[in-house]
């Protein structure tokens, strides 16, 4: 016997498909064929041998086929499923976690029901098999620690199921993808003094912030979400009405943090490497940064150039751990053409952290350049004998030390732990309060 084409095989079964399900989202297909073999069988029996053994025998194998068909044919119209996430951003060491829900509104029951899911979230793994009676639900969550930033995908995904007979198969596919985002965590940063630079007084003072700083610019009107230290008592009790401070941001300039992205510089991988290390010290002081008020932008020139303008607030803050989250440290560009397209970019009064792991010299002429165009710049070096790596990084500190820069050395594990450890002292979730506010609580980790 020779099997049809395969074009023309999805022809037939596109066509029952339309035929016996119309419009429904979902695939109905043979999952056994072994059953059609016996009802061949026994139809070849019954016309060449007649007799009541063959005929009985294929009535019977003919209605169990009749019942499966059926069965799956019911709930291909009346199994659905969804899947929501819980929270819409992660950092590493957070807990990723999903709602999952299988409704089944068909006339029979799931008696299985196969997930599948082509997510690339590493180490998160969502296959399961549940079961749902007639007209009921079942919902359950999902979740993993996250260990790795990047940018990944949820879905797309399948529903499977199918009678209990094993004959036929129903499968509902959902090609819808979310991304996801994981940041890197943000850590207690060593204690390294931050570069003031040089606001150009001006236009600092046209530079109003929500937050209060050491500059008090003028005083407007109250509103009702102003704290009450910030009212300016003497204007309110000369004009009769509440009036409180505006404040202006500090004179110290923007600050940006340069990451040295050239992949023949790094040594070790994964979380031991100076890539993530490198991370995981920019997130650390961009946040120390932006809660005193500072200006801060971001600069990585690997193959995917990241590039984070100067921005204040939380919105800055989350801008930066994207780009960090995004960035790999691949890049083909040196440090010294990095520092000279970082020139073009940034202004005078600026001050500048480099982060590199490099024991070259190549690039200290552009350090010397920066320095002369009034860009401050600080040098962090990854010490590459704690990362394994050949090289001495106090002898170029103290090189860019006497030709008037400042440079620290950071050695593996001078970054403190997370401020905050979800994976050791359990995750987030939302809850709903008797009035309705939605507030976040911990949950202690399941173990």
């Amino acid at each position: 016997m020779v099997a049809a084409p395969p074009r023309l095989w999805d022809k037939w079964a596109d066509r029952a498909n339309r035929a016996l399900l119309g419009n429904a989202p979902a695939r109905l297909t043979v999952r056994r064929r072994l059953p059609f073999l016996w009802l061949a069988g026994l139809l070849a029996g019954a016309l060449l041998l007649p007799d009541r053994i063959w005929t009985t025998l294929l009535v019977a194998v003919l209605g169990l086929m009749l019942v499966a068909l059926l069965w799956a044919r019911s709930l291909a119209r009346g199994l659905e499923a969804e899947r929501r996430l819980q929270y819409g951003w992660v950092a590493v060491g957070d807990r990723l976690e999903e709602e999952f829900t299988l409704v089944n509104r068909a006339g029979l029951p799931a008696l299985w029901v196969e997930i599948q899911d082509e997510s690339n979230v590493p180490g998160y793994r969502v296959g399961a098999v549940r079961a749902v009676g007639t007209g009921d639900r079942a919902r359950w969550r999902q979740g993993s620690i996250c260990s790795r930033r990047g940018q990944y995908h949820l879905g797309p995904w399948a529903i499977i199921s199918g009678d209990p007979f094993g004959i036929f198969q129903v499968t509902r596919r959902y090609d819808a993808a979310e991304e996801i985002i994981i940041h890197p965590p943000i850590h207690a940063a060593p204690a390294i003094p931050l570069p003031p630079g040089r606001a150009e007084g001006r236009a600092r003072s046209r530079e109003r912030v929500r937050r209060a700083t050491v500059n008090a610019a003028t005083v407007r009107d109250y509103h009702i979400d102003d704290p009450y230290r910030w009212i300016h008592w003497p204007t309110s009790a000369r004009r009769d009405a509440l009036y409180v401070r505006q404040f202006e941001r500090d004179a110290a300039g923007d600050i940006w943090l340069l990451l040295d992205a050239q992949a023949a510089t790094q040594l070790g991988e994964g979380a031991a490497g100076t890539e993530e290390y490198a991370v995981l010290l920019a997130a650390s002081l961009a946040a120390r940064a932006l809660g005193e008020t500072r200006g801060v932008g971001l600069a990585a020139y690997g193959r995917a150039p990241q590039i984070v303008t100067p921005g204040l607030g939380e919105g800055q803050q989350w801008r930066i751990l994207r780009a960090l989250a995004l960035l790999q440290a691949d890049g083909e560009i040196d440090l010294a053409r990095a520092l000279r397209e970082f020139g073009d970019t940034a202004r005078r009064g600026a001050a500048a952290i480099i982060i590199t792991p490099s024991a070259d010299t190549a690039w200290l002429p552009e350090l010397t350049s920066l320095d002369r165009r009034g860009i401050e710049c600080h040098v962090l070096l990854l010490d590459r004998e704690s990362f394994g790596g050949a090289g001495h990084s106090e002898g170029l500190r103290r090189t860019i030390n006497l030709l008037g820069g400042r440079c620290a050395v950071v050695r593996r594990g001078d970054l403190g732990r997370p401020l905050v450890e979800s994976a050791h002292h359990g995750f987030w979730e939302f809850k709903v309060t008797g009035t309705g506010k939605a507030v976040a609580v911990r949950r202690p980790q399941d173990g």
